[in-house]
């Protein structure tokens, strides 16, 4: 590794601690030598989320730099704090550490919002900084002053808004030249204004007469931290929530760690719990966490709580822990020890006869977070975790004592809040005794990080967070929110935890967020998100306890954490997630760097002097290099496969055919059957609520493909044409069958936009040489193309599969039937059925292309086979295949007892799947006999509107041959 001071490249393998840093990168630079090709081959530092970071600003006037030590000066070559670090110890002195100030950076706009006539209206510093504005006002040949008036804003709206400022922008005058040009022998008078506060910002705006031209920039204050961590993944998002994260940590710290930068500016016990982890995994900085804690602490709790807040006492027992657990500070730890044991003390003294604290409604406040919810269980797991830490905390010392009477506590706290609040049955925790079936997303959050559940209780509740099975209120911040991401990872749902705070951190990304805010509603207007306490700009959008991925990413994907003090043992658990092609992270620790590469098969480890790694049961000790490989299981298991087809269970039914069996499309009114639904999307902000099905029409000849098109995904018109009949003679004569697309994305909650590659869409289709009935053997595939994602033509004028084919084998020479398309990387996998005669057994193939052209059949076909004595035990085909976080699903049908069924099978690599026995939706389950017979081919949208998954189908039954739907939520019909 290497940090860079120009955003430049390097191939240096050491993590040099020597090197400068130029405070126009702020944010870190790191380098992998065996992914710096694909990662940005021309080197140009295009934004691309790793070679941007979030805070690249223009050159800095005064030259500051970043030094070894963590140290700026203007000077290079001096690498000490000259405002902190230095004070008077004679008797006397004024210049003392309390006095002082975080030194200042000079740091001009990024960019400018002009009104029009070219003035600029709104200066943009590109992030959210806490500094004092200067504002330098050319006044001409004026003898009074001017007095600029300004207005500064996280938004910009909030900068526009002079009615609604939140903090005080009172200017005084700093300066006032007068300056004389040897042209014209007159004087120029130059004014220089200061913000009298602190001001936190990312928008500034000045209002001077028009006669005035007006210079911006701003004396930003930081505080001495060194960027010592790193991230970077394939996976330009997940890199930028890192970065964001690290940066929006960064800006608030201060004397201690803050939680806002615009409010509160205040250290808060249970925001440390967080801002303490992110910044043990990126800036190390113990000094700042020891400060935090102790000013929290001073107090004591006998009058009131740290905070107000009774669970803000209980969090600064737990973030004692967890800075002895991280940064392993003795010293501290004896001096505050008997402020430590006093609040113990204190909150036993709470206590009923059973362990349980009391809350005095009147009196104490509960926080947890930010919602209205009965919080008596969520409370009592963090005191219990809170006992664990003071016996842990206590045995340090040495006090044997306390550590007997506390471990005693934890365990009758916990055996009375199962007692009261466990719902056996459900496997999950209730909000409160008196609350039956109110569950508790916080409790049961909060009960997985602290580890109060048992081994086999755990995967009821990730079930419970994860698919929303229960109605449990949603969290409300991203402090929270960090905490239930962290709780999927430690209940073994790491790829589910990975993706909602995916979507979370990037949802603010997305809005337009250079820091993360304090509270977060992915269904917040554009117009709303700034509000808070009912004021319209009174939500901090740099907060510190919305850099949880920081401390997230490392333990989720690397499963790196520290099991003894000063991270003397630690653990490793690495696991790649599907969608990364690799990752890479530096770990700073008291005994030194840890540094991981990740790739697919293989993880390269670095474990620094004193300091043991655990992995996999093996124990490695520092210093040294290690390259193990990731070769997992290739197969999932049956136990895993129940657990991940649970979630697509539990169907809601549409009445009627929403494509009928005679659809009576205009020149086309003799279809009598419909079949094959591929629901997909155009590309483009204008497309974004219309949606297109392609489907086959049967006129008792052949087929031909038709598409219509919906806006709510139920009431489908305007059907037309798509794909009509190959010339005579070709092998597509008898018919041609659309339904597998080339997509963006293949996320099984993506929208399924179709993409473009050369200028066009492309498709695979099925195609019949013959016409004049119902699949004449034998079948084709072919390569399609469209211009407008609606009329399709062929694309080859030779098929792609067929049972002529060198290749072709015994279980396949009956007839090559449907594809489904999927792009993995660079390469195309198409998924076909096809049969075997005279026992008619249809099985899925796969082969693969790198054009689309051209395709080689997988040596082990089929890769899903019939079953005997099951639900497919004749027929496994016409696959949907889509990418669920870290697998691979399938949608198929199988045909056993007479029917066909729709089922699923799993896969973590496209090649070995492994097949649900029981289907996810059975035939003949309709209530009106819609699908009496059949129900299969599948095809599969999530709507993010109303958070649903629509599947349609071919339902065949007392209705005939028509397209059919189901759905994961119940739907309003008229």
């Amino acid at each position: 590794w290497k940090w860079s001071s120009d955003g430049g490249r390097t191939l240096t393998r050491d993590y040099i601690h020597s090197v400068k840093f130029e405070a126009t990168t702020m944010a870190i630079k790191i380098e992998v030598e065996t992914v710096l090709e694909r990662n940005n081959e021309d080197g140009d530092g295009d934004d691309d989320g790793i070679d941007q970071p979030p805070c690249l600003w223009t050159p800095i006037r005064c030259g500051w730099k970043w030094s070894s030590d963590g140290g700026a000066t203007t000077d290079p070559s001096n690498t000490i704090w000259l405002q902190c670090q230095s004070f008077p110890a004679e008797p006397g002195a004024t210049t003392y550490p309390h006095l002082a100030e975080d030194p200042e950076v000079l740091i001009e706009p990024k960019s400018t919002i002009e009104a029009q006539g070219g003035r600029p209206i709104v200066y943009d510093f590109g992030v959210d900084i806490l500094g004092r504005l200067v504002i330098e006002c050319n006044v001409g040949g004026q003898n009074r002053s001017i007095s600029p008036k300004l207005f500064v804003g996280e938004s910009i709206a909030e900068a526009m808004d002079p009615s609604y400022q939140e903090q005080s922008t009172e200017l005084v005058l700093l300066e006032s030249n007068n300056n004389s040009t040897q042209q014209s022998q007159t004087t120029i008078r130059v004014e220089k204004w200061i913000s009298a506060h602190l001001v936190a910002f990312q928008f500034a705006c000045v209002i001077v007469p028009d006669s005035i031209s007006v210079s911006l920039s701003c004396r930003a204050t930081f505080h001495p931290a060194q960027y010592k961590g790193a991230f970077a993944c394939s996976n330009d998002k997940l890199t930028k929530i890192w970065m964001h994260s690290a940066y929006t940590l960064r800006a608030c710290l201060h004397d201690f760690i803050l939680d806002g930068i615009k409010r509160d500016r205040l250290p808060w016990a249970g925001d440390l719990a967080i801002s303490l982890l992110s910044n043990a995994f990126t800036f190390a900085d113990a000094d700042i966490i020891e400060k935090s804690l102790t000013v929290l602490g001073r107090a004591g709790i006998a009058e009131k709580d740290i905070n107000s807040f009774v669970d803000y006492s209980i969090w600064w027992i737990i973030c004692n822990d967890l800075y002895q657990l991280y940064f392993g500070d003795m010293t501290f730890l004896r001096r505050e020890w008997p402020r430590i044991r006093q609040a113990v003390v204190c909150l036993l003294a709470r206590c009923d006869v059973t362990g349980l604290l009391v809350v005095k409604k009147d009196k104490d406040m509960v926080f947890i977070d930010w919602v209205e919810i009965e919080k008596f269980t969520a409370l009592q797991i963090l005191w219990w975790w809170a006992l664990g830490c003071s016996a842990s905390i206590a045995r340090r010392i040495g006090s044997d004592e306390c550590v007997k009477e506390w471990s005693i506590r934890q365990v009758k706290v916990g055996e009375r809040l199962r007692a009261l609040c466990w719902d056996d049955i459900a496997g999950l925790w209730i909000a409160a005794p008196d609350c039956p079936g109110d569950y508790s997303r916080h409790a049961n959050v909060l009960a997985a990080v602290a580890g109060l559940n048992k081994e086999h209780e755990l995967d009821k509740i990730a079930r419970a967070l994860g698919e929303s099975e229960h109605e449990m209120a949603d969290v409300k911040t991203p402090y929270m929110k960090i905490f239930e991401c962290l709780a999927l990872t430690r209940l073994d749902h790491a790829p589910l935890g990975l993706e909602e705070m995916t979507r979370y951190w990037g949802g603010m990304l997305d809005a337009g967020a250079s820091t993360f805010w304090e509270a977060y509603n992915p269904n917040d207007s554009d117009e709303s998100y700034t509000a808070f306490y009912e004021r319209p700009y009174g939500k901090s959008l740099c907060h510190a306890w919305s850099s949880g991925p920081c401390c997230y990413i490392p333990e989720t994907i690397f499963g790196v954490k520290p099991l003894s003090d000063r991270w003397e043992t630690w653990v490793c658990r690495p696991k790649l997630p599907l969608h990364l092609k690799w990752a890479c992270i530096a770990v700073p620790t008291p005994q030194g760097c840890i540094e991981i590469e990740l790739s697919a098969k293989l993880a390269k480890i670095s474990i620094p002097q004193n300091s043991k790694m655990e992995l996999n049961g093996d124990i490695y000790a520092g210093p040294q290099q290690l390259s193990l490989s990731l070769q997992q299981a290739t197969v999932i298991d049956e136990k895993i496969v129940k657990e991940l087809s649970r979630p697509y269970r539990g169907w809601h039914y549409y009445r009627e055919h929403v494509i009928p069996a005679k659809p009576n499309i205009k020149e086309y009114e003799n279809v009598e059957m419909t079949d094959v639904p591929t629901v997909y999307q155009l590309p483009g902000v204008a497309n974004r609520n219309t949606w297109y099905m392609s489907f086959i029409g049967f006129d008792g000849s052949g087929y031909q493909s038709f598409v219509a098109e919906s806006r709510d995904l139920v009431k489908w018109t305007n059907k037309r044409l798509a794909f009509g009949y190959g010339e005579e003679g070709e092998f597509d004569y008898g018919g041609r069958v659309l339904g597998a697309y080339l997509y963006e994305d293949y996320e099984i909650k993506a929208p399924r936009v179709l993409k473009r590659r050369d200028g066009k869409f492309w498709g695979l289709y099925g195609a019949y040489r013959k016409r004049g009935s119902y699949e004449i053997d034998p079948g084709y595939e072919g390569v399609c193309c469209s211009d407008d994602g609606l009329i399709w033509r062929r694309a080859a004028d030779k098929y792609i599969l067929s049972v002529h084919d060198d290749g072709c084998k015994e279980w396949e020479r009956g007839s090559i039937y449907q594809p489904w398309l999927v792009q993995d990387g660079d390469k195309f996998y198409n998924f076909y059925n096809a049969k075997k005669m005279p026992e008619w057994k249809e099985q899925l193939g796969l082969a693969t292309s790198t054009d689309l052209l051209c395709w080689d059949r997988y040596k082990d076909n089929p890769v899903l086979r019939v079953r005997s004595g099951g639900f497919d035990s004749d027929f496994v085909a016409d696959a949907k295949v889509f990418r669920d976080r870290d697998h691979w699903c399938m949608f198929y049908f199988g045909v056993g007892y007479g029917k066909a069924h729709i089922m699923m099978a799993f896969s973590k690599d496209l090649h070995h799947w492994n097949a649900d026995p029981n289907p996810i939706y059975k035939a003949g389950q309709h209530p009106d006999g819609l699908d009496k017979q059949h129900a299969h081919k599948i095809s599969l949208v999530y709507n993010s509107a109303n958070e649903t998954f629509y599947m349609y189908f071919c339902a065949v039954g007392e209705a005939g041959r028509g397209i059919g739907l189901i759905t994961s939520k119940k739907l309003a019909q008229d």
